[in-house]
């Protein structure tokens, strides 16, 4: 009974009961200490082991409200049936750090200027929300605060055309995380069109969320329509004020048939992703689908993250009437996944006029560099340079001049590495501009000189 062969280990951060409660377990779940056993009492096993009576009876208090032991009353206490399932205990988990590799230069298609930030302006408004109102601690609507969404519907309407109440917008941390909460509003049977080449990420979501999938051919003038009309599609996902990663730009006439298409089907909607729409350097921009639309049929989404900062993870999405019921009813009792303290420095940001003014300043600042990269280029073919924060090579040295660049710890992008369809040859290489250094630009220059 006393064979108890337990040391105490001082030099251990756990407390004695501790130490004493994880040895007594073990013993029992080794089969060591039987079934039905009778412990020793309280005061036995302190003399035997030279520890307080204290101790014993709390490591046993434990060891009772786990399961390991029972007290009966006058009696003492016994070992409980402790079954471990059979397998092997002995596995590892290997910490890893995270594998980000740096290059020399990286022409990211997401990246900004972290220079331009308006950091000053962004902390005094930052202080001023937390200071003045605490109560922003406690949760909020799941659409996002009232006074943000009704900035973004002013916003929306004189920059870009669209019609809606604040109601309709509903705010969340990134594109994704609205795209999978928009997939969930659509029936099973629903098939979805994405655009080919186009943005993996939502075809990812799509497909983790197993719906079926068309992709649909893009040309100079954005996603095909009459590709997609010989499809059996009811949702098409499209990027027309920037197709990404072709950088090309949907006219008016194709999107007055994309309009048409969705409305030829009671179930049909156009999700509108406008990224990049504030960057338009060189034509007026279009105005955007949901606004040109004379029907409740097309989801607008856009970010917040590309004029200020990728790590500034706040989104939107204006949902039509039957799509609002249904987000109401599935996610009415969800919460926000933007603090609001943030949604109301970034409030105060939109209806103080600084948002507008730190755009401008962006546009010039990216227009700028736009060009030098594009005189750094020498004669290379380039297209996609009128809107959006990247541009298009090609040539048909693409890939010796990606495979030429890593090799002097430069990264550069496949627009093939975007197609979701095999057998795809692009011939052409993606080049991110906004976070691009002078030093980059050089190194761009030099590699570009020896193909083109």
């Amino acid at each position: 009974m006393f064979n108890f062969i337990f040391t105490a280990d001082k030099a251990s951060k756990k407390p004695l009961y501790e130490q004493l409660y994880s040895y007594v377990a073990d013993e029992i779940k080794n089969k060591n200490i039987k079934e039905n056993e009778r412990m020793p009492s309280k005061k036995a096993l302190a003399k035997y082991l030279g520890i307080s009576v204290n101790t014993v009876e709390t490591a046993y208090s434990i060891l009772v409200q786990e399961g390991y032991l029972r007290a009966v009353a006058r009696s003492g206490f016994y070992v409980c049936k402790v079954d471990i399932p059979v397998g092997d205990r002995n596995f590892e988990y290997e910490e890893e750090q995270d594998s980000v590799t740096a290059y020399k230069a990286d022409f990211k298609t997401n990246k900004v200027d972290i220079n331009s930030f308006p950091y000053s302006t962004w902390i005094k408004l930052s202080k001023e929300v937390m200071y003045s109102t605490p109560e922003y601690l406690n949760s909020g609507n799941v659409k996002g605060d009232y006074e943000l969404r009704e900035s973004i519907a002013k916003y929306l309407h004189e920059f870009r055309g669209v019609k809606c109440s604040p109601l309709q917008i509903v705010v969340g941390a990134g594109i994704e995380y609205l795209t999978m909460l928009l997939t969930e509003l659509f029936d099973r049977d629903k098939v979805f069109a994405v655009e080919n080449p186009g943005y993996k990420k939502i075809s990812a979501i799509l497909r983790n969320n197993n719906r079926k999938i068309n992709y649909i051919d893009v040309d100079e003038n954005g996603l095909c329509t009459d590709c997609l009309k010989q499809t059996d599609s009811d949702i098409v996902y499209v990027t027309p004020s920037h197709q990404f990663p072709t950088g090309a730009v949907m006219p008016v006439w194709r999107r007055m048939e994309l309009l048409s298409w969705a409305e030829e089907g009671e179930d049909r909607y156009i999700i509108e992703d406008d990224y990049n729409s504030e960057f338009n350097f060189s034509i007026k921009p279009v105005p955007a689908m949901q606004g040109l639309a004379s029907s409740d049929k097309v989801v607008y989404l856009s970010t917040f993250s590309r004029v200020l900062a990728p790590s500034i993870r706040i989104a939107y999405m204006v949902l039509p009437k039957k799509l609002l019921e249904k987000f109401d009813k599935h996610f009415g009792t969800y919460s926000s996944t933007v603090p609001r303290f943030e949604q109301h420095t970034l409030n105060k940001f939109i209806s103080g006029g600084y948002y507008s003014r730190h755009l401008s300043r962006v546009k010039n600042i990216y227009k700028k560099r736009r060009d030098k990269i594009i005189q750094s280029l020498g004669n290379a073919d380039i297209s996609g340079e009128r809107v959006g924060l990247h541009i298009v090579v090609k040539t048909d040295k693409a890939k010796e001049i990606i495979e030429y660049a890593l090799k002097c710890d430069v990264k550069l992008y496949d627009m093939d590495d975007y197609y979701m369809t095999e057998n795809k040859k692009s011939n052409s290489i993606i080049i991110g501009y906004a976070g691009a250094e002078d030093d980059d630009i050089e190194l761009l220059k030099s590699i570009f000189d020896k193909f083109i």
